[in-house]
């Protein structure tokens, strides 16, 4: 038991210490908490989840991140929960995670961990850090410029990969967000693409189109599936 209390902070167990037996009685027992700063819930109603994150707070164990500093750009984390919304697969969820915590295994960084002898980037011959495998080696470029031409063809302005900034904005409807973080899944591969083009851009979308199909059918959502897809589809 004491192992269990020395583990809040002392300004709770002094708050508990104070509990008085005629005072604090059960007449009027707890009825709602507030899990939000603008929302409170029945108690009965609260889950485990909330509760856990309540008492982080209160134990002052919520690390904020601060993206400025860990990305160097100007980050807006609602990016987090649109692209959340937006994509529903682990394992792309997974990527995008990843990718705003610069968690990629870059060259540099595989050779800090003596996983290569080279800190070289195989195409290019350049450092690949993160920037370079993302954005500013030469093979990368056609990539960004293909993804660039498509959103221009169906009129997603709003969707360019312009700067480096940009890869890491979500895409403001379903079907741009799954584009642009396979293409990020396609550019962290072991084997570095090269010689990127029209035809190979078509293909992914297609592979993700067939994917999104298959997964909506059998989830008896075609109708979502089709909304997400028709302004995408069919690629010239």
């Amino acid at each position: 038991m004491k192992l269990i209390l020395s583990s809040f902070p002392n300004t709770l167990l002094d708050i508990a210490k104070c509990y008085n037996e005629e005072i604090n009685n059960h007449s009027q027992p707890l009825k709602y908490i507030v899990v939000s700063p603008s929302k409170r819930k029945p108690i009965e109603e609260v889950t485990t989840k909330e509760m856990q994150i309540l008492l982080k707070l209160a134990m002052k164990k919520v690390e904020k991140m601060d993206f400025h500093k860990k990305l160097g750009i100007n980050f807006d984390p609602r990016n987090i929960i649109t692209f959340r919304t937006n994509c529903k697969n682990a394992k792309l969820r997974n990527i995008y995670f990843r990718l705003i915590h610069r968690d990629f295994f870059t060259y540099s960084r595989m050779k800090r961990f003596k996983m290569t002898d080279s800190d070289k980037c195989p195409r290019c011959g350049i450092t690949e850090n993160i920037n370079h495998l993302l954005w500013e080696c030469a093979h990368v470029k056609p990539i960004w410029d293909e993804f660039n031409n498509l959103m221009t063809e169906k009129g997603y302005l709003r969707e360019l990969v312009s700067n480096y900034e940009d890869i890491y904005s979500s895409g403001l409807k379903p079907s741009t967000s799954l584009i642009k973080i396979r293409l990020i899944q396609v550019l962290i591969q072991m084997e570095r693409p090269k010689a990127w083009n029209r035809e190979r851009m078509k293909a992914l979308v297609d592979d993700l189109i067939k994917l999104e199909s298959h997964i909506a059918r059998k989830n008896f959502e075609i109708d979502k599936f089709n909304e997400r897809w028709k302004f995408m589809y069919p690629i010239n």
